[in-house]
């Protein structure tokens, strides 16, 4: 099993231009790079589905003012799971905020919590590629990835 030694940001992966366009080339990405910036919405969403009842919510970091960096993840306002595996969600929102200001200075965020799901929240969302989208569909991608974490934060310790 993988253990995060250190939370990286999901900006660092973010897709370049080609692989924003071409589905194909972004699948092509290693797993870390396709979850963190591209499909953490896929990620998200497979590890609510593998822990229902546990208190876990689609969590958006929605930059303001059009700035980069949006991210998805599972979260309890305690402990996040994303591309990173888990993490104290107040590590997780830090380390993102603080790299994004760096590159972006005045880079801000809202942290909204979807609570109508994925699928209806894909209705509404004009930048998320839905599963169908892809060159195939990810969840068992998403399934994998989240296997090769410990199967909770009790576990990481």
């Amino acid at each position: 099993m993988k253990y995060a030694v250190q939370l990286e940001p999901a900006l660092k992966y973010m897709r370049s231009p080609e692989e924003a366009k071409d589905v194909f080339l972004s699948w092509q990405r290693d797993d870390t790079s396709f979850f963190a910036a591209g499909a953490c919405h896929i990620l998200a969403h497979m590890f609510l589905s593998l822990h229902p009842g546990e208190g876990f919510d689609l969590v958006f970091i929605k930059p303001t003012d059009q700035f980069p960096g949006n991210h998805m993840y599972a979260g309890n306002g305690t402990w996040a799971f994303d591309f990173n595996g888990w993490s104290l969600e107040k590590d997780l929102l830090r380390v993102n905020e603080e790299f994004a200001k760096v590159k972006y200075p005045g880079w801000s965020y809202e942290r909204i919590v979807i609570k109508e799901g994925l699928p209806e929240y894909l209705k509404h969302s004009n930048y998320l590629r839905g599963p169908e989208y892809f060159p195939e569909l990810p969840w068992k991608r998403a399934y994998a990835y989240i296997q090769s974490f410990p199967s909770s934060q009790a576990e990481k310790k």
